[in-house]
C-alpha cells in the first residue's frame, strides 16, 4: 500500500520510497540466511531490491546464494547429476513427485528420454498392466505399391483396430484412396522385453528403407506401443464416475481431468453428481446472486473483516465487481479508514 509516498507492509515501520540504497539493501539482506526469510521479515526491502534486479547480487556470497535448502541455482542440476537422481526411481512419474525440480530441469533441457533410455519401458507406467516379454513388432504390406507400416505393441488386437477405424493414419488414408482393403499384419517378432522391441523396430525399419519399401510411420522407431490412451467421452465418464468430486477426480487422474478440462465436458461428466461434483462447501457457478451476497456481507463490518473470515464469499463477490454494490450501506463503504492512494 502507497500512502503520502511511503510504502507500507503490514508489520514493518514506514520507509520512503528513496530510503533504500543499494548499500542498505545489501545490509538488510546480509541478516538472513535465504531469499525467503528476507521476503518474509523485510517485504519492502525484498520488493525493491526485486525491482532493481539486484536480487543476484545481494545474495551472491550466501549459501547456496540465498536459495532454500531443497531448492537448487539455476545451473545445478548437470548432465551426470540428473542421471544420478534419474537412476533413483522406475518410473518418471516417480521423479515427478519426488524430485520435481530435477524433473522440470530434464525437462526444460529435453533430456528426459535420454536419462530414462535405459529404464524398462523408458520410466513409462503403460496404461494396460506392464508385462515384460509381451511385445510384438509387426507389419502391414501393400506389395503392389511397395509400401509398409512397422509397428511395435504390447496389444496387437487392439492395435489392428486403431489402424482400421483411425481416419488420420497414413496407411488408412491410402487404403482409401487407392480403394483397397486394409492388408493383414504379419508378426515379424514376438515375445520381446521392451528393450529388445525398440532395437529390433528400428532393425525392422531399417531393413524395408534399404529393400527400397516405402514407410508409412510417422513416429521415430522404438517408441512403446500401449503407453498411451484415448479418451473418448464414453472412457472419461466412466472415469469421472469413480470419483465424488471434480478435486478428487484431478488428484487421482489428472491426465484425464485435464483431457476433460480441454474438451469443456467437465459440467456434463459431473451433472450427476452431488453438488455437480463440486466439494460440499463449494457452490457451482451460478449459485451465487448478488441478494445471497448480500445477505452474508450484512455479517461484517468492513471488507477487511469480510475478506478474512468468508474468503470464498469474498472471491465470488471480487470476481463480479459487486464489492461496492455490497458495502455501499456500510459505514466509510466498508473500509477500515479513508486512505488517498489506494493500490
Amino acid at each position: 500500500m502507497v500512502i503520502n509516498n511511503y510504502v507500507v507492509f503490514i508489520g514493518e515501520k514506514k520507509k520512503s520510497n528513496n530510503y533504500w540504497t543499494k548499500e542498505k539493501l545489501q545490509d538488510e539482506a546480509n541478516k538472513y540466511e535465504t531469499r525467503g526469510n528476507f521476503w518474509k521479515f523485510s517485504p519492502s526491502a525484498a520488493s525493491i531490491t526485486s525491482t532493481k534486479k539486484w536480487m543476484d547480487e545481494l545474495f551472491k556470497n550466501h549459501i547456496n546464494k540465498g536459495y532454500s535448502t531443497h531448492r537448487k541455482i539455476d545451473n545445478y542440476w548437470t548432465k551426470e547429476k540428473l542421471q544420478d537422481e534419474v537412476n533413483k526411481y522406475k518410473l518418471r512419474i516417480d521423479l515427478k513427485k519426488n524430485n520435481y525440480p530435477a524433473y522440470i530441469s530434464a525437462c526444460s533441457k529435453k533430456m528426459i528420454d535420454y536419462l530414462f533410455r535405459l529404464h524398462i519401458n523408458n520410466g513409462y507406467i503403460d496404461r494396460e498392466e506392464w508385462v515384460e516379454n509381451s511385445y510384438i513388432i509387426y507389419v502391414y504390406e501393400i506389395e503392389e505399391h511397395n509400401k509398409a507400416y512397422v509397428g511395435l505393441t504390447n496389444n496387437i488386437t487392439r492395435r489392428d483396430k486403431e489402424h482400421l477405424f483411425n481416419i488420420k493414419s497414413k496407411l488408412k488414408i491410402f487404403c482409401k484412396e487407392y480403394n483397397i482393403p486394409l492388408p493383414k499384419y504379419k508378426i515379424l517378432e514376438e515375445k520381446l522385453n521392451s528393450i529388445e522391441a525398440q532395437k529390433k523396430e528400428n532393425e525392422w525399419v531399417n531393413f524395408y528403407k534399404k529393400n527400397k519399401w516405402y514407410l508409412f510411420n510417422i513416429t521415430k522407431p522404438g517408441t512403446l506401443g500401449g503407453s498411451t490412451i484415448k479418451w473418448t467421452k464414453t472412457a472419461l465418464q466412466r472415469e469421472a464416475n469413480k470419483y465424488k468430486t471434480r478435486s478428487e477426480f484431478c488428484k487421482n487422474n489428472n491426465s484425464a481431468y485435464v483431457s476433460v478440462s480441454h474438451k469443456k465436458w467437465m459440467d456434463e461428466l459431473f451433472k450427476n453428481h452431488i453438488n455437480d461434483g463440486y466439494l460440499t462447501y463449494r457452490k457451482k457457478d451460478n449459485y451465487w446472486t448478488i441478494d445471497k451476497l448480500q445477505d452474508i456481507v450484512n455479517k461484517y463490518k468492513t471488507r477487511n473483516e469480510f475478506r478474512k473470515n468468508g474468503h470464498s464469499y469474498w472471491t465470488v463477490a471480487h470476481n463480479k465487481k459487486w464489492m461496492d454494490e455490497l458495502f455501499k450501506n456500510h459505514t466509510n463503504k466498508g473500509y477500515i479508514r479513508k486512505i488517498k492512494n489506494k493500490l
